[in-house]
């Protein structure tokens, strides 16, 4: 064994190991933001989805009602001014929107993230919730660019991020039924009758955006029937 050998790494040597590993770990990190950049507006889109879904199905399944609730400017602190946020609440009593449930019972005029936000025991519960803020980055909202139309038997649904949002802050909800058909309220729990030129097209419209304008994606839930189609540019 040599003398240097011996004497192991020197000071200098250890630097530069160190000085490549942050490199590298810098380079890593700038790949990963960028990736999280590019993917967290396909993942909320996905997220949403899946909650449209389950609202439908855990509705029919369970027959209860299932809402569905959208703040389109929600920030995590229930501060207006954040990128949106959106619920999913299951209701067995099916008395979450009447005015005047039980003492101690949730209610939708009640309901005030982020606190009051679960519902007591027997009437149902909390089944999911989610901020856009939360997504990496925050680079995904409750929003429309304008650039993407409905076709098909959509053709003619305005594009909103929600279009039976209402009140301050903004809100509204999808309540899924039991038969599987759905309803729209209105940030004061109101029923909205959205209009259209037939069954199909009595549908109602929430879209996502990337907060720099290059991906949209498009919602649209008939009421009728409760099925959801979607509309993506990415």
């Amino acid at each position: 064994m040599s003398r240097r050998d011996a004497r192991g790494a020197t000071l200098l040597e250890v630097s530069i190991v160190l000085a490549i590993i942050a490199v590298l770990a810098a380079l890593a990190y700038a790949g990963y933001a960028q990736l999280s950049a590019r993917t967290s507006p396909q993942n909320a889109a996905a997220d949403l989805s899946g909650a449209l879904a389950e609202a439908r199905a855990r509705a029919v399944d369970r027959q209860a009602d299932v809402w569905l609730i959208v703040y389109p400017d929600l920030d995590p602190a229930g501060q207006a001014g954040g990128h949106g946020a959106w619920f999913l609440v299951e209701d067995r009593l099916r008395n979450f929107g009447d005015a005047a449930a039980p003492a101690g019972q949730l209610t939708f005029s009640t309901f005030s993230p982020p606190l009051d936000i679960h519902p007591t025991a027997d009437q149902g519960r909390l089944m999911d919730s989610m901020y856009m803020d939360r997504y990496t980055q925050r680079t995904v909202r409750f929003g429309a660019t304008g650039n993407l139309a409905w076709t098909g038997i959509f053709e003619g649904l305005p594009v909103s991020d929600c279009s039976f949002c209402s009140g301050a802050p903004r809100r509204g909800a999808i309540v899924f039924r039991g038969d599987g058909s759905a309803r729209f309220v209105d940030g004061a729990g109101q029923p909205v009758i959205p209009a259209g030129n037939g069954a199909l097209n009595r549908a109602a419209s929430l879209a996502l955006t990337s907060t720099d304008g290059q991906r949209e994606y498009l919602f649209a839930i008939s009421a009728p029937v409760g099925f959801v189609d979607t509309r993506t540019n990415r």
